[in-house]
């Protein structure tokens, strides 16, 4: 990513999120990444993890930053189209939040945290009634 591209990604965020919700980290480096909190509707809290070494011009990975466990107490460390989830890495729950043939780079980290946030709610509607994530979320192309 461009400086140019970092800076109004930066100014996004600053309209869109409180500053102590987010922070960019090893930005000049192979392996950039930002953090972001995300507290859901029942008021759990999430870190979660998007990968930035190819953004914008490839869809990036977005991690939940722990382990997560189905309603059954499986660990959701493999790929699971009727979970969105991608498998893992860092130890971290992989997470689909947009389809390669939906990516455009004009797509903005804050909308990438919106859709990640939305699969937050999903997951806490699966851990709730067991149900899939996909009866809840529809797939995209």
């Amino acid at each position: 990513m461009d400086y140019q591209r970092l800076q109004m990604e930066k100014e996004v965020l600053a309209r869109k999120l409180p500053a102590s919700a987010y922070v960019f980290q090893n930005m000049n480096t192979s392996k950039p990444y930002i953090l972001l909190g995300a507290v859901t509707n029942s008021k759990n809290i999430y870190t979660i993890r998007i990968d930035l070494d190819q953004f914008p011009n490839e869809v990036p990975k977005a991690f939940v930053t722990k382990m997560l466990l189905t309603k059954t107490g499986s660990r959701m460390d493999s790929a699971s189209a009727a979970m969105h989830i991608l498998g893992s890495e860092h130890g971290f729950t992989r997470i689909c939040h947009y389809g390669y043939n939906s990516w455009t780079p004009m797509v903005s980290i804050y909308k990438i945290y919106i859709k990640c946030r939305l699969w937050l709610e999903m997951y806490e509607a699966h851990l709730r009634t067991g149900k899939n994530i996909d009866f809840f979320l529809n797939h995209q192309a």
